[in-house]
């Protein structure tokens, strides 16, 4: 750490009225101090290209993919989308497990099928939201800790002002907004956002 030039890293979330030097952006699997220390991070970085080089090798220490995506606002473009995307996979997941345990099918024999075929997605294969499909993750422990349900319909609301000032159609990513913030109404908020497999078992409305 030594040998490490001196840096500022400013994170920038969301936009502020002073332009930091950089922003920084993290995904991760399961947001931990024990994600870091695993090296599990991945670090999403804008601002000064020139200068990217002296903050990687720092980042890379806790992250195994550290990504330049360009001026300062591009690590917050990236993170958005990917959240975004993200939600409505979830959603996705939910409402297939939902819909094929309703006509009958066992959740993990389920689960199986959607993962060796066309269906297979990060929700599915690594964080399925059905309780007792998978170990270790919040839908085994009544959906405590993961990734909070009102902190994924913040970032749903930034993509949304976002694809309002760029005039972009996001009608999936629009409705996946409301159905987390019907979520957080709702007494989920403090949940993970894997959750809406609960919130739609309870909806019969739906």
């Amino acid at each position: 750490m030594a040998e490490l030039p001196m840096i500022n890293l400013y994170v920038k979330w969301p936009p502020m009225p002073h332009t930091p030097k950089y922003e920084i952006h993290i995904l991760k699997r399961f947001p931990s101090v024990g994600a870091a220390r695993s090296g599990n991070l991945t670090f999403m970085v804008g601002g000064v290209e020139d200068e990217f080089a002296a903050a990687q090798e720092l980042l890379g220490c806790m992250g195994s993919n550290v990504v330049y995506c360009g001026a300062v606002g591009t690590g917050q473009a990236a993170k958005i989308c990917n959240n975004m995307l993200l939600a409505i996979s979830m959603i996705g997941t939910a409402e297939a497990m939902n819909l094929g345990i309703r006509l009958g099918l066992d959740p993990k024999l389920l689960a199986k099928i959607l993962n060796m075929s066309s269906g297979r997605c990060w929700s599915s294969d690594t964080y399925n939201p059905v309780p007792g499909v998978m170990d270790g993750v919040p839908s085994a422990n009544n959906y405590q800790g993961g990734f909070g349900t009102t902190l994924m319909a913040k970032d749903l609301g930034l993509a949304q002002d976002s694809a309002t000032s760029t005039k972009s159609p996001v009608l999936l990513g629009s409705l996946a907004h409301q159905i987390y913030r019907m979520m957080c109404a709702k007494g989920y908020s403090k949940k993970d956002f894997s959750s809406v497999f609960q919130f739609l078992r309870e909806e019969e409305t739906f």
